[in-house]
C-alpha cells in the first residue's frame, strides 16, 4: 500500500515538473523562430512607449483643450464652467476681433449688416468683453466666447488627436522632440523663443507658444488683424 502511495506522488511530482519546463521554456532552447517571434513582440512594446509625436505644423482650434475645457464655448456654457473670474474689462477693438466671422451670423443679426462705411457691423461699436481667469483671458461678444492667450504655470494645454499635454514643465527640448516639423524663432527676449503652429493651411492665425530660459511661459491664439 506504502508502495502505491509513494509512486502516485512520484508520478504527480514528474508530471508537474514537465508542466513548468513547457511553460517556463529557457531561452536558450528556444527554436530560432520562435527567438525571433518573441524578440518582435518586445520591440512592438518598446515602441509603443516612446514619446508621441505630431507630425504637422497645423493645430485646429477644435483640436485644443485648455484645463480640460474647449476654447471655444458658448456664453452660458462659459458662464457655467468659469463660475468666478480674476477681472472683466471691456476693451474697444478698432481693428476688429475674429469673433466678428467666427460668430458672423449673430453679430449680423444683433447688429446689422455691415457697413463698408465703418469696417463693421452697423450698430457695433467694437467693444469686446474680455475674462482674466487663473492666468487665462479670454474674449466675448456676449454671445460667444474664445481663448486668447495662457499662462502655462498651473494650466494645461492638451491636443486632443495625440493626447499630447503641455504644461510650466515642458521644455524647448521636449517642444522640438514632439513637433519635430516646427521651427524654432527667436524674440526681441534673448532669453525668449517662440514656436508657431498655424490654425489651418494657407492662415496667418496661429497658436504661438514662448518658451522663457528654456522652458514653456505661455501660449496665445494670434490673430492678423491689422
Amino acid at each position: 500500500m506504502l508502495k502505491i502511495v509513494f509512486c502516485s506522488i512520484l508520478f504527480l511530482l514528474m508530471m508537474s515538473c514537465q508542466k513548468d519546463h513547457q511553460i517556463m521554456e529557457p531561452e536558450n532552447s528556444r527554436s530560432p523562430e520562435k527567438t525571433a517571434e518573441f524578440a518582435s513582440k518586445n520591440k512592438e512594446s518598446v515602441v509603443k512607449e516612446k514619446i508621441k509625436v505630431y507630425r504637422s505644423k497645423y493645430l485646429a482650434i477644435e483640436n485644443i483643450l485648455v484645463n480640460d475645457h474647449k476654447i471655444i464655448l458658448p456664453q452660458q456654457e462659459f458662464a457655467k464652467l468659469y463660475p468666478k473670474y480674476d477681472s472683466i474689462r471691456t476693451t474697444l477693438r478698432e481693428c476688429g476681433h475674429p469673433l466678428e466671422w467666427l460668430d458672423e451670423k449673430w453679430m449680423m443679426k444683433t447688429y446689422g449688416e455691415k457697413d463698408e462705411n465703418v469696417g463693421t457691423f452697423a450698430r457695433f461699436n467694437g467693444e469686446i468683453t474680455r475674462f482674466s481667469i487663473k492666468g487665462f483671458d479670454f474674449d466675448s461678444n456676449n454671445h460667444l466666447v474664445i481663448f486668447d492667450s495662457g499662462k502655462a504655470k498651473g494650466n494645461t494645454f492638451l491636443i486632443i488627436s495625440d493626447q499630447i499635454v503641455l504644461d510650466e514643465n515642458t521644455t524647448v527640448s521636449d517642444f522640438k522632440k514632439l513637433f519635430p516639423k516646427v521651427e524654432m524663432e527667436e524674440t526681441e527676449d534673448k532669453d525668449t523663443v517662440r514656436f508657431r503652429l498655424y490654425i489651418a493651411e494657407n492662415l496667418d492665425e496661429a497658436f504661438l507658444f514662448y518658451f522663457k530660459n528654456g522652458k514653456l511661459e505661455y501660449y496665445t491664439l494670434w490673430w492678423l488683424l491689422c
